[in-house]
C-alpha cells in the first residue's frame, strides 16, 4: 500500500496489507495485517483500520453503508 492522502504518509513509502479470510460456519473470520512499515511510522497510517473494517462488516452483513461521521470519509 503506498498512502497518499497526505504529504506526510505520502514519504512513508509503500508498506505492506494482507487480508486472510477462513470459512467459520456460515461465517468467516477475517485477519487484517498491515506490516512493512518503518519503526516510528506516521500514527496516520494506523488509526483507520477499526473504521475501514467496521464499514466492511456493516456492509457485508446489511447491504448497507456506515453513516457515523467518521466514516462517511471512506464510503
Amino acid at each position: 500500500m503506498v498512502a497518499l492522502w497526505s504529504e506526510d504518509v505520502r514519504n512513508e513509502g509503500s508498506s505492506r496489507i494482507t487480508w486472510e479470510i477462513e470459512p467459520v460456519g456460515d461465517s468467516c473470520h477475517l485477519t487484517v495485517t498491515h506490516d512493512q512499515l518503518r519503526d516510528g511510522a506516521h500514527n496516520e497510517l494506523y488509526g483507520g483500520w477499526p473504521m475501514i473494517l467496521s464499514g466492511l462488516k456493516t456492509r457485508l452483513e446489511s447491504g448497507r453503508l456506515l453513516t457515523t461521521p467518521g466514516s462517511l470519509m471512506y464510503a
